[in-house]
């Protein structure tokens, strides 16, 4: 079943896995880490539920066999190979190139909110040679709190000059819908991302979709 959401004045896009799909950049870095610490390497099934609440989090979650590690050095550690591995196998998911374009043609506005380091995300938008540019990138580094907390949805509201019903925010983890439905934005699961529909059946947001076609505007 198709949603018309023309109404809809802002756009907010979760970016792994909602986006783009980022995971053989982020499994790289990850890998190369636990290679530096003398673990052997997870495949993504293993670590997909640790991404998208924050580096700090992803690496304690995909190290939890060494919690005598200091997380600032595996930060470092991470960052400084996450520079060159982003871009391995790097795409936007299907139709959402045309689903940007349709939305800056008709004047809505669009913005990012993610826990990924803003930096890594323009340097990767850049690189896909993304087609639109968005209003407003958050990042892990934009705000003191990241979602699920609900700050940074609000923040992207406001500092475009609207309010909360005129948003709706796309994402592909149970992180990204509570941070919407606790700012009160229409929220969307994305089920082609990192997990699938499944994280969504204990905690529904307002709609599932499997393609971004099943939205109208």
């Amino acid at each position: 079943m198709s949603l018309n959401l023309s109404g809809k004045k802002l756009f907010l896009f979760d970016f792994d896995g909602t986006l783009v799909d980022t995971s053989q950049g982020i499994m790289a870095s990850i890998n190369h880490t636990r290679q530096h610490y003398g673990l052997p390497a997870l495949d993504f099934a293993q670590a997909r539920r640790a991404i998208g609440r924050g580096l700090e989090v992803m690496l304690a979650d995909t190290l939890s066999e060494r919690p005598d590690i200091e997380r600032a050095e595996a930060a470092r550690i991470y960052r400084a190979h996450h520079e060159t591995y982003m871009y391995t196998g790097l795409k936007f998911y299907p139709g959402l190139p045309d689903f940007l374009t349709r939305l800056r043609l008709q004047k809505k506005s669009l913005g990012i909110v993610s826990n990924k380091h803003s930096y890594f995300i323009a340097k990767i938008l850049a690189k896909l040679s993304c087609p639109v540019s968005f209003n407003i990138i958050i990042g892990a580094d934009t705000l003191p709190e990241r979602k699920p907390s609900p700050l940074p949805v609000l923040h992207a509201c406001t500092q475009l000059g609207l309010n909360q019903t005129e948003a709706v925010l796309f994402g592909d983890s149970v992180y990204d819908t509570q941070a919407g439905r606790q700012a009160g934005v229409f929220t969307i699961g994305c089920a082609w991302g990192f997990n699938g529909a499944e994280p969504f059946q204990a905690e529904p947001p307002d709609l599932v979709i499997q393609h971004i076609s099943e939205i109208i505007i």
